[in-house]
C-alpha cells in the first residue's frame, strides 16, 4: 500500500493540513511536541478502519474542542491494482465518499464505500504486517505478535528452505532486491557493473570492498551490498565518496 496524499481538517488541534507524498524515497516529518505528527498516522487508521458515525473512544477524542464541527480525513492511496481517493467526516454531518480511479472508475458513498475499501485492502494488504510496522508514541513497547502474519511466516519458511506456497507478493520484493544487487555485485560479493565503474573512477589505488573479506563473511557482505545498492548514487562524484566510505567501513569492520 502506498499513501500519495493525506488531508486533515478540524482534526484535534489541526485546523487544516495537507501533505503530498513522493512516489519514491523516505519521508521524514519533524516538528515540536504536540504539533500533530502522530495524529496523521492516527487519522489514517480512523479513515481506513472506523465508520463515519462510529461512537468509539478513538473517534470521539479527535473532535476539535475549539469548534462544533466534524473532523475530516481524506487520503489518496494505491494498493495492488487499485488507486482511490477516500474521504470521511466524523461527529457532525457524517459522510463517507470513495472515488476509485484505477483500474476502472467507481463511485461509492456511505457504508458501501467503507465496505469497498475494506474489500480492496483485504485483497491486497497483509493487515497484520501493516499494523505491526507502525509504532505510535503512545503505544505499548511490548514485542509485536506476528504469529498471524501470513506473509512473514511464508517468507521465513522459504528462507529456511521449506517448500511453501507464497501468496504472490513476497518473491517480488526479493527479486527486485536481487536485481538491484546484481547491478553492483557478483553473487560472491565482488564489485561489478556500476560499482566497478565507480571504483575505477576513484583511482587505481582504490581496493575492492570485498577483496580481503574472509569467505565466512561473504554473507554479511551480501547484506551490506543490498544496503549500498539501494542508495543509487546519482553522479560519479557522489559514487566516489560512497565508494571511499564503503572501503573504510569494510576495512574497519573486517580488520
Amino acid at each position: 500500500m502506498k499513501l500519495h496524499r493525506l488531508v486533515l481538517k478540524n482534526y484535534r488541534g489541526i485546523e487544516h493540513r495537507e501533505i503530498d507524498f513522493p512516489d519514491h524515497g523516505v519521508v521524514v516529518i519533524s516538528g515540536a511536541n504536540e504539533i500533530g505528527k502522530s495524529s496523521m498516522v492516527e487519522a489514517l487508521d480512523l479513515l481506513l478502519e472506523s465508520r463515519d458515525r462510529s461512537t468509539k473512544k478513538e473517534v470521539k477524542q479527535v473532535k476539535p474542542t475549539h469548534a462544533d464541527v466534524g473532523s475530516e480525513v481524506t487520503a489518496e492511496i494505491s494498493t495492488g491494482p487499485y488507486r482511490f481517493v477516500y474521504h470521511k467526516r466524523f461527529h457532525k454531518k457524517c459522510e463517507t465518499q470513495l472515488t476509485v480511479l484505477e483500474p476502472r472508475r467507481e463511485q461509492h458513498s456511505g457504508d458501501e464505500a467503507h465496505d469497498r475499501v475494506q474489500a480492496m485492502l483485504a485483497e491486497t494488504v497483509d493487515t497484520e504486517l501493516w499494523r505491526a510496522q507502525r509504532v505510535l508514541q503512545s503505544a505499548s513497547t511490548d514485542a509485536v505478535n506476528l504469529s498471524g502474519c501470513d506473509a512473514l511466516t511464508r517468507a521465513l519458511d522459504v528462507a529456511a528452505g521449506d517448500a511453501a506456497a507464497l501468496s504472490g507478493t513476497e518473491p517480488l520484493l526479493i527479486d527486485r532486491i536481487d536485481t538491484e544487487y546484481a547491478r553492483y555485485f557478483t553473487p560472491t560479493g565482488r564489485p561489478t557493473g556500476e560499482w566497478t565503474a565507480a571504483i575505477k573512477a576513484s583511482g587505481p589505488s582504490a581496493p575492492s570492498p570485498s577483496r580481503d573479506l574472509p569467505a565466512a563473511s561473504r554473507r554479511q557482505a551480501y547484506t551490506s551490498g543490498h544496503a549500498v545498492a539501494w542508495s543509487r548514487p546519482a553522479a560519479v562524484a557522489r559514487k566516489r565518496t560512497t565508494s571511499a566510505n564503503w572501503v573504510r567501513c569494510a576495512r574497519t569492520r573486517w580488520k
